[in-house]
């Protein structure tokens, strides 16, 4: 028993001395050894895109922002704040920069909320979107007060829709009673997508002192036009034939991507209503006093002596014996008395009485036949229409 002690003795005593060499033999030699080299454990994670926020000032990192990001990537719904260091959710340990890890694919809006170091704010929204779990970033300058931006007045992301109002005229007037001159008006209305995606738009009609219709649902393409007339805008107001004036009322819902397209993406250029022109809204009125266009007639020309009459008291007296001539319409296949054309249009120039026009003694010298053109008593105009934002 004692031999056999001995023996596992010995046998635990090399095996001590084996495990010491392995584990601390290589590092006393300057080499690695088991120790510097922990087992690493395999790790599975889901992949999802990420978004860098670089904030900026004077050309240097600022911190102090907070940033609204819309859809929240996360939940697909509302917004999700975010401010530049926030425990848990900003994977960045610089000042300066946000990283947002984790999002789900997708078009996102970013927003500073509030500026670096109590700053005025940077107005322009960004526009990212993440595709196939891609990694994106966005820049924001500080806007300094001398700056010439005014955050009041060029401020998108309230902006729930941009409207245009279009004034029509339509029908005909044949009388006195107004509002305009007698004639017969027309509208057309020309709207012009400018931007490169498609925008719908929806469109209405509200004739003086009623409610407007139902509106109507239209897409444009990009760089595609379209037009509203008179005949669209009694079909959706139901007017009729009649005169009617008031507004046509185009409507345009913004998105992110049209909030991007409004702001530039870097700059705010010129005023806010141009800004928001985001399509070409043009109107082109026509006035024609006559009830139909004006076209070629046929016209005589005849000349004429009158003779005197001791009954005609109404004629001046230079007239008398001398030839005249005078030009009136003429209709093809139509007979007519060139005589009884004239007496006519005497008796009505000289307030004469059927006895003084009857007694007129009329002597055709001769009659040509002319070709004539209506007048044409007709007006058109051009005007532009500007857009209103319609704020939340």
């Amino acid at each position: 028993m004692p031999r056999r002690r001995l023996l596992i003795y010995v046998v635990i005593f090399g095996a001590a001395i084996l495990v010491t060499y392995f584990v601390w033999g290589p590092a006393l030699s300057g080499q690695p050894g088991l120790h510097d080299n922990p087992p690493i454990l395999a790790t599975t994670s889901t992949q999802h895109g990420s978004l860098t926020i670089i904030t900026l000032m004077e050309g240097h990192l600022a911190d102090g922002s907070i940033y609204r990001i819309s859809p929240d990537p996360f939940t697909g719904s509302g917004n999700f704040t975010i401010h530049d260091g926030d425990a848990g959710r900003d994977s960045s340990n610089l000042a300066g920069i946000i990283i947002i890890e984790g999002m789900s694919d997708g078009a996102f809006s970013v927003i500073q909320v509030s500026g670096p170091g109590g700053q005025p704010r940077d107005i322009i929204p960004r526009v990212i979107t993440i595709t196939n779990s891609s990694s994106e970033s966005v820049t924001f300058g500080a806007i300094t007060p001398n700056g010439g931006q005014d955050a009041s007045t060029n401020n998108f992301e309230d902006i729930e829709s941009i409207t245009y109002a279009a004034k029509f005229e339509c029908g005909t007037i044949r009388g006195a009673e107004g509002p305009l001159r007698p004639g017969h008006y027309d509208t057309d209305i020309g709207i012009f997508n400018k931007q490169s995606f498609p925008l719908r738009v929806t469109w209405s009609g509200a004739v003086n002192d009623n409610e407007a219709s139902n509106a109507l649902l239209k897409t444009l393409s990009p760089q595609m036009s379209t037009s509203i007339v008179c005949d669209d805008i009694r079909e959706v107001t139901g007017v009729g034939e009649a005169f009617t004036e008031g507004f046509v009322i185009i409507e345009v819902p913004v998105d992110p991507r049209l909030i991007s397209s409004i702001s530039g993406g870097s700059s705010v250029l010129g005023s806010a209503q141009e800004e928001i022109d985001v399509l070409d809204v043009q109107i082109f009125y026509t006035a024609n006093a006559l009830d139909e266009l004006p076209h070629s007639v046929l016209v005589d020309k005849i000349s004429f002596v009158i003779h005197s009459n001791d009954t005609m008291q109404s004629i001046p007296q230079s007239m008398i014996g001398t030839v005249l001539d005078i030009t009136v319409p003429s209709e093809i296949g139509v007979i007519s008395d060139p005589q009884e054309k004239i007496k006519v249009l005497l008796s009505a120039k000289y307030n004469m009485t059927a006895e003084e026009a009857a007694g007129i003694v009329i002597e055709i010298r001769s009659i040509d036949v002319g070709v004539g053109t209506m007048i044409d008593d007709h007006a058109i105009s051009l005007s532009k229409v500007r857009p209103q934002a319609n704020r939340s």
